[in-house]
């Protein structure tokens, strides 16, 4: 399933997360999803000044559809803007690539019920609600009670089997623009309607429980003032990659490389509101915070890194990272014996 997690900053800036397990079939273990794309091209997001991010969970094939889908309606909105130059044909607002995002879910949801049914009885949604069917232009009207209430069973998600690939997905979309800075809005399968994240994190997928509970400790932790002007950047990305780690100690589904996306409303161009984290970079990125939180890292050395990780101009290499890291630890074996998974 996977876990997206993201947490606000200040007005204008945060961060988005996820890992890329997945289960087959819910038995066997994979390192493949690909659930954290940024739905914008460099010139729809420098013509407008908005960032916009999808994380999905459940099944990786339909959060890829949903991206697939998603990035192509923006494109063909963008294509009438620049034919008419009618600024209500572009994009104004983080919400107006959320609701598109949020349509094409519900499309795609609709799309795979509708395919189930026809399956298994030879009609769609839209067949069921009007009462009939055609075969070779032949009028069927449906009118066996069994089979129509299996039908709004599957339509509804009402326990009927073989739904969870349908209903269990979930979406994220985090972005900045700028009349509105940070926003982050969520939707489920099923949903009618997609929420605004009114706090400073959002978490969906496997582990959202644990994350819930990190991040509201966080929170609770933090004054007034640092809840309204908002937290250090450096700050900001080691509690998020932490709480992720939480979840991942605490919960299955999740695992492998992490993938990891900074926002800043403020950057002049699309390269510098978006900084991507991943690979090697984002593993040893997680072994950092997760020293740090085990007490072999101190603050300082932590934070340094993470700050050089993400901010430094010029791409550190792993193997200086590895260094400093070790260079900055307490006690390098225990260290050493940490990562590799021995109990110590």
């Amino acid at each position: 399933m996977g876990l997206v997690n993201s947490l606000k900053f200040n007005g204008y800036s945060g961060a988005i997360i996820t890992d890329e397990e997945y289960y087959i079939l819910g038995r066997r273990r994979a390192q493949i999803a690909d659930s954290l794309q940024s739905l914008l091209s460099d010139e729809i997001s420098n013509e407008f000044g908005i960032e916009a991010i999808y994380g999905g969970t459940g099944a990786i094939a339909f959060t890829n559809e949903v991206i697939v889908k998603t990035k192509q309606a923006i494109e063909k909105k963008y294509k009438v803007y620049k034919r008419t130059n009618d600024a209500k044909d572009g994009f104004n607002s983080v919400e107006e690539i959320a609701r598109i995002a949020f349509i094409t879910f519900q499309e795609v949801c609709r799309d795979k019920v509708d395919k189930k049914l026809y399956g298994l009885f030879g009609f769609t949604g839209e067949d069921l609600i009007r009462g009939f069917y055609m075969i070779d232009e032949k009028k069927i009207e449906i009118k066996e009670e069994k089979v129509i209430s299996k039908a709004l069973k599957i339509m509804t998600n009402d326990g009927a089997a073989g739904c969870k690939d349908i209903f269990d997905n979930s979406g994220m979309v985090v972005g900045t623009d700028m009349t509105n800075g940070y926003a982050s809005f969520d939707f489920y399968g099923g949903s009618t309607q997609f929420y605004l994240s009114t706090g400073l994190y959002n978490a969906l997928g496997a582990g959202s429980t644990s994350t819930s509970l990190y991040f509201s400790n966080l929170i609770n932790s933090l004054a007034l003032n640092e809840r309204r002007d908002g937290i250090d950047k450096v700050f900001g990305l080691v509690e998020l990659i932490r709480g992720t780690n939480y979840s991942l100690e605490k919960n299955n589904e999740i695992g492998g490389y992490y993938n990891i996306l900074y926002l800043n409303g403020k950057g002049k161009n699309h390269k510098e509101r978006l900084t991507e984290i991943t690979g090697d970079t984002a593993q040893i990125t997680k072994e950092i915070v997760s020293a740090y939180d085990k007490g072999y890292l101190k603050k300082e050395t932590c934070f340094n890194l993470i700050d050089k990780i993400f901010f430094s101009k010029s791409k550190p290499k792993i193997d200086d990272l590895e260094k400093e890291m070790y260079a900055g630890c307490k006690n390098k074996e225990d260290l050493s014996l940490y990562l590799r998974g021995y109990k110590i």
